[in-house]
């Protein structure tokens, strides 16, 4: 069941330069006043093969281009998935997706860690501001959780990740390449994780090669 205090669902939009490097997020958010509701029936699960066609549409309506349905395919050949999970109705369509990939700190004592990142985050625009979003998120942290993950980063909306955590004091020693101001956010799943480094992220190539 959809969580009755959410009313807001995100959603984010990469731009890419002419060679193909993420240089920034264009963020936009649609928020409506608190309030309850409808009884909504969500299944959050893995994804299966099954799933990949409509992971793609669902990107794409989402997004308004096939940039982030390709990180999503490019990341999920190179077997840097740590969960793709959908969203499925009552009339088991897929109406939101979430990918978590693993990413690499460098600190700038010599040392590296690996720590989950969020991107993308979907819904349908039909089945946003219900609730779905936050549902895939909170699935997606536990399943970090299980996954011995001592952090998750991300670049979002600054008003919308907070609510489950995320904080961009906690990355405030770090370097991002896509983000230098409050989009760029982290959730220390152990204490220390983030807040106690200094350092950079460091993507995987399917980050940078997208154009």
């Amino acid at each position: 069941m959809a969580r009755s205090s959410e009313c807001t669902e995100q959603y984010a939009q990469k731009v890419f330069d002419s060679a193909g490097i993420v240089r920034d997020a264009i963020l936009r958010q649609l928020s409506l006043p608190n309030c309850a509701v409808v009884s909504l029936d969500v299944l959050i699960r893995p994804e299966t093969p099954d799933d990949y066609a409509a992971i793609r549409e669902v990107n794409l309506a989402a997004f308004g281009s096939l940039l982030e349905a390709a990180l999503v395919e490019r990341l999920r050949d190179d077997g840097l998935v740590i969960a793709s999970l959908v969203a499925v109705d009552d009339a088991g369509q897929v109406v939101g997706h979430i990918l978590f990939s693993p990413v690499r700190i460098m600190t700038t004592k010599g040392d590296q860690m690996q720590v989950a990142s969020l991107a993308p985050m979907s819904v349908l625009p039909s089945h946003q501001r219900r609730g779905i979003g936050s549902m895939l998120v909170e699935h997606g942290i536990e399943v970090c959780k299980r996954a011995h993950y001592h952090a998750i980063v991300l670049v979002g909306h600054p008003r919308y990740y907070p609510r489950f955590g995320f904080t961009h004091a906690l990355v405030a020693g770090l370097k991002n390449p896509f983000a230098a101001d409050e989009a760029f956010m982290g959730l220390e799943l152990v204490r220390g994780a983030l807040s106690e480094i200094e350092g950079r992220v460091v993507y995987p190539e399917a980050f940078y090669q997208l154009s």
